[in-house]
């Protein structure tokens, strides 16, 4: 049976006070984690155990769990002969050695460089005894008067020689000690760091449970825990201007909660319960007057120091992860419900407790391309060769960075939007030197006129593209006039070469096909008309 009472704890609690005190207690100090739903922000966290469960009452402490646990997600369900009476939590700051698999292995590392090194002081110090003998009795002719000459020169050169082998004996086996004395100090320094983390508090979950009989229970306890999130990254990689785009979804999961998830079936949600769910309120908006407050300079220079380097902490750069055979992509299931979309792995992941993200690939597409060139002379003297996707609209990714790789080269990055992409998705692949581009202002003859209290003065500026590879290219090349905001300045486009003219924002657009070794210049001219004894800020 699968069941959680907690109403019969409120009618029984009478009957079960007496014999609680009298309950045996159950340590679970190890159970498996079948599977851990990530969400953006947190994680439910699904253990399982089998226990073998007394006659009576009895209390099950589930130990070393995270210390992080909401206290309102806990959920224990069993299948057995015997019914859950209550279910309670604490934080344990003493229990069962928590161990995790890293420190084991370092321990018996120690364990035996300790021993090396004990062997090597105890051959030192029985050396150092023998040579302490010989140094007694180095005086054996002046005792021993009835020494004969050779047996003393022979006695002499024996001492002289064990002597030196055991100096040098001793040197080496000093030199061996003092390489791992350098090993000892470094894991130990290591299980220092580690212990830092062991010895802090952990979760136990108490579960009472009532027995006819001995028998065994199959337990699954479920909680939600802090410090897990998830975030997406795209890698949008183009092998040539005339190929398709692939288009690669990952996640950075990253978890701190205190323990490591060791080969675990990892299910990513796109939903958050960490926001709640609870549907806003919209209070009365009051207006009133607020006195003016003069922000220091001081105030203002702060304020910028901090916006900036909020955005020196903005990451940046790529990771190349390259997976061609067996992408992990192909393991995934994607399921849509009402409110989120969820991603099954099937196969097991390991993910460490620690600040570093592990990627997990989750979908990837190939989209349709078309390449073109595009220029804006005005800002930089160089084509940039773009790709126009169009059908991303399905395939259902958020809000993320992403790095572009170009024939096998990160190019740089970009950050993908959904909420403000278009139908169309451009992504400049990068700048092509062989398309040349200059602008350069020409001198008008008729650069300034006055006429009565109001001044004219005209611009001219051509563009020059040469196409420099072995085929045509089609270029968007941008251009632009100034727009004016008070009546009294009048802006005139007198001459823009054909080109399309937005009046509202004064961009000018022209596309080009332009043919091997071919040239094209364009011209952009305009006048800007204002009172003579008002200087126009922008010109």
């Amino acid at each position: 049976m699968n069941i959680f009472l907690k109403k019969s704890l409120v009618c029984l609690t009478g009957l079960i006070v007496p014999f609680i005190s009298f309950a045996e207690t159950i340590y679970v100090s190890k159970t498996e984690i079948n599977q851990v739903t990530v969400f953006t922000n947190g994680a439910i966290i699904q253990r399982s155990a089998t226990v073998s469960i007394p006659a009576g009452y009895s209390e099950l402490k589930f130990e070393n769990l995270p210390a992080s646990i909401d206290l309102a997600s806990i959920s224990v369900t069993a299948t057995g002969d015997f019914i859950i009476l209550n279910v309670a939590h604490q934080l344990d700051y003493l229990g069962p050695d928590r161990k995790t698999g890293e420190m084991v292995a370092l321990e018996d590392s120690l364990e035996k460089l300790q021993a090396i090194f004990d062997g090597n002081s105890n051959q030192i110090a029985a050396l150092q005894e023998e040579q302490n003998v010989l140094l007694a009795n180095k005086n054996v002719g002046g005792t021993n008067t009835g020494v004969k000459l050779e047996d003393l020169k022979s006695i002499s050169t024996y001492v002289s020689n064990r002597i030196l082998e055991i100096r040098n004996r001793m040197g080496a086996i000093n030199s061996k000690n003092t390489g791992l004395k350098k090993q000892i100090d470094r894991i130990n320094q290591q299980l220092a760091q580690l212990n830092a983390t062991r010895n802090e508090p952990f979760s136990t979950i108490r579960v009472s449970v009532s027995a006819n009989a001995k028998t065994s229970g199959n337990f699954k306890v479920s909680y939600f825990v802090g410090n897990v999130s998830w975030t997406p990254q795209y890698d949008i990689r183009v092998k040539s201007a005339d190929s398709p785009v692939e288009l690669l979804y990952k996640a950075m999961v990253t978890q701190n909660t205190g323990e490591d998830w060791n080969q675990v079936k990892v299910r990513l949600s796109t939903g958050n319960p960490a926001a709640g769910s609870d549907k806003p309120t919209l209070n009365p908006w009051y207006l009133n007057f607020q006195p003016q407050v003069m922000i220091k300079s001081e105030q203002r220079k702060n304020d910028d120091r901090k916006f900036k380097e909020s955005m020196l902490a903005m990451p940046s750069g790529a990771v190349e992860l390259q997976v061609e055979a067996g992408a992990i992509y192909q393991w995934v299931t994607a399921s849509e419900g009402q409110l989120s979309t969820e991603y099954d792995i099937a196969l097991p992941y390991t993910i460490t407790s620690s600040n570093n993200p592990i990627a997990i690939e989750i979908k990837k597409d190939i989209l349709p391309a078309k390449y073109s060139y595009f220029a804006v002379p005005k800002i930089e003297r160089e084509a940039f060769l773009v790709a126009s996707i169009t059908g991303w609209q399905d395939f259902d990714f958020r809000q993320g960075p992403a790095n572009i790789y170009f024939e096998n080269t990160f190019v740089g990055g970009t950050s993908l939007d959904p909420n403000t992409l278009n139908d169309t998705l451009v992504i400049s692949l990068g700048r092509d030197q062989r398309i040349i581009v200059k602008r350069e202002k020409l001198k008008e003859s008729a650069g300034n006129q006055f006429i009565g209290s109001n001044r004219t003065r005209n611009y001219t500026y051509e563009t020059s593209l040469k196409n420099n590879r072995k085929e045509s290219v089609t270029i968007l090349v941008e251009e632009q006039i100034p727009v004016s905001q008070d009546k009294e300045i009048e802006v005139k486009a007198i001459d823009f070469s054909g080109g399309e003219l937005n009046a509202e924002t004064g961009k000018i657009t022209w596309k080009l096909e332009i043919a091997p070794g071919q040239q094209v210049k364009k011209k952009l001219s305009f006048s800007v008309k204002h009172p003579k004894d008002r200087p126009v800020m922008g010109l």
